[in-house]
């Protein structure tokens, strides 16, 4: 492969992405802990709305715990608050009241995180328009490490939410799974080419990217403003 091509696939279904663990699942990616049959989110619109439900039950009833997660600097800090999240049994009555009981519905790492912030965006009201700002050369921050995703999805992501904040906005205001989520990502499109790494290709299904922008969101949203440094010494802008 010629230096500075890097190709990566994110499965257009959820097969490859969503997974049911054996030996139970992934971090942050539970919902509730009943051993349980598993379901695989594939094509399954309302795992999915279930899926961004709990998150919101979630951050109802612990927002600092699931605030910290996303912005842990270190995978001990992830790994911790993680297990305060996973404890939070309140948010079980999601399953009765979408009709899945008796079944467990299991994401990936990033899905998940991408639904908590979500989340948190919409529980703290911060939907608010941001001013579109330049593309930069490049884009490094220190939560990239921890999200799961290959860093040119996050690199990418980062610059869609500095570009196209509106875009994004719309695109995390709409129903998942619904036709306005389709045409939100519709208008997503043509900021995602340029926003992408010299020689990446990029194939990915609308709840990865959601969780990637809703992500990088996020981070901006609440993130400093100056430049900081990570305590690895990474210069974060």
């Amino acid at each position: 492969m010629k230096r500075g091509v890097f190709a990566f696939l994110l499965a257009w279904s959820f097969v490859g992405s969503a997974a049911v663990a054996e030996d139970g699942p992934p971090l942050g990616s539970r919902l509730g802990q009943r051993e349980q049959s598993a379901v695989n989110p594939r094509n399954d619109a309302r795992a999915v709305r279930t899926g961004h439900a709990f998150a919101r039950c979630i951050v109802m009833k612990r927002r600092s715990a699931a605030a910290t997660f996303l912005n842990a600097a270190s995978l001990e800090a992830q790994q911790a608050t993680d297990r305060v999240l996973s404890r939070e049994l309140g948010c079980n009555n999601l399953y009765t009241e979408t009709g899945m009981d008796g079944r467990r519905v299991v994401f990936p790492s990033d899905i998940y995180r991408g639904m908590l912030a979500e989340a948190l965006i919409a529980h703290d009201a911060q939907f608010e328009a941001l001013p579109t700002l330049e593309r930069q050369p490049g884009y490094t921050r220190v939560w990239f490490a921890f999200t799961g995703r290959p860093k040119v999805v996050d690199e990418m992501a980062t610059c869609v939410a500095e570009t196209g904040p509106a875009q994004v906005r719309t695109l995390l205001a709409s129903t998942p799974e619904s036709p306005e989520e389709r045409m939100a990502m519709q208008a997503i499109g043509s900021f995602l080419g340029p926003c992408l790494r010299a020689g990446a290709t990029l194939t990915s299904n609308r709840q990865s990217l959601r969780a990637a922008l809703a992500e990088a969101y996020y981070h901006r949203l609440y993130a400093p403003a100056e430049p900081s440094v990570a305590p690895e010494g990474v210069v974060v802008r």
